[in-house]
This record gives structure tokens, C-alpha cells and sequence, in this order.
């Protein structure tokens, strides 16, 4: 198990435990709006996300953190994941960096402090020197922290009918 700690949240890996929480928290429209196709995920949709995560994580040692502001508590998801050069968009590989907090963290910084602990993780460990965010640029919140954790714009691409912004972020030497 990765424990990774902040001055004001834990993050933990991905495990069993986690199923009902995410998919509490995909089912809050607000939280979903700008993931995939904007609709709260359906049981088996979020089944094959979790299940995936936890291959992801036996696969390559990381991927998904929940995200605790207080113990016990669930108050999000910072992903990391694996992308082939194809998958990635880029013709380079690189690990995808997402992430969701719950609306009652919302405006508190919850998502720039948990996404830098990850940033720093994953890079510090030699997983990729390369990280990946992908982001609807009508999400202003997302936006801001891509730009406060260094991510340099790539490219514009559709996705689903969306249009996204693919940003990386090279780990520094």
C-alpha cells in the first residue's frame, strides 16, 4: 500500500474498499460534468473503472489515490495512468494525471496540494518522466491547476463531441 501525505490530506492507493465512494461521487452531476460524456456513471460503468484501476495498480505499482482530508473520510480521486504513445496523443508514452474532489473541498485547494503530492510521487519514483493531463478548457477549475502545477499546453483535440486540451508536464532533471 502508497501512503502519500500532505500538510492537509492523505492519499492512499486504490483498493477494494474504494467502489462505493466513487461511485457516490460519480453521481453528483457537478462532479461529472466535464468527465467522459457529463452523465453520472452507471453501476457497471463504475464497476469496470474500479476493477480496472486495481489491474492498473498490480500491473504498475501506481494509478488511482483516494484522497482524505480527515480520516476516513473520501473526498476524492487523484488518477495516475499509464498511455502508450498512441494512447497518450502525444507519439511519446506518458502517465495520464486526473482528478476529482467532491464539492464540499471545493474551493479549498484540495485538488492543487493532492495533485503536486502525486506529481511528486510519480516522478520521484522513476514511473515516467512525463505526465499527461487532459482537460475540457471550459473547466476553469481544472484549468488553473494544470497551469499552477507547470503543465505546458500541447494540443486541442474531440472527444465524445468535447473538446478537450491535452498539457504536459516534463519531470525536471
Amino acid at each position: 500500500m502508497v501512503l502519500i501525505t500532505t500538510e492537509r490530506l492523505t492519499l492512499h492507493s486504490w483498493a477494494e474498499e474504494y467502489f462505493d465512494e466513487l461511485f457516490a461521487l460519480a453521481q453528483i452531476p457537478e462532479t461529472v460534468r466535464y468527465v467522459g460524456t457529463g452523465e453520472p456513471w452507471t453501476p457497471e460503468y463504475t464497476r469496470a473503472k474500479h476493477q480496472a484501476t486495481l489491474a492498473h495498480w498490480a500491473t504498475h505499482e501506481f494509478g488511482w489515490f483516494a484522497v482524505s482530508a480527515a480520516p476516513g473520510s473520501f473526498d476524492g480521486v487523484v488518477s495516475l495512468v499509464h498511455r502508450s504513445p498512441t494512447e497518450s496523443g502525444l507519439g511519446l508514452p506518458a502517465v495520464e494525471m486526473g482528478w476529482w474532489i467532491a464539492p464540499s473541498g471545493w474551493g479549498r485547494g484540495y485538488a492543487t496540494e493532492a495533485t503536486t503530492a502525486a506529481r511528486e510521487f510519480v516522478f520521484s519514483s522513476g514511473f515516467t518522466d512525463r505526465l499527461l493531463a487532459v482537460y475540457e478548457p471550459a473547466n476553469k477549475a481544472s484549468a488553473r491547476v494544470v497551469e499552477k502545477l507547470g503543465f505546458t499546453p500541447h494540443s486541442r483535440f474531440t472527444l465524445e463531441g468535447r473538446v478537450e486540451q491535452r498539457a504536459v508536464l516534463d519531470r525536471p532533471h
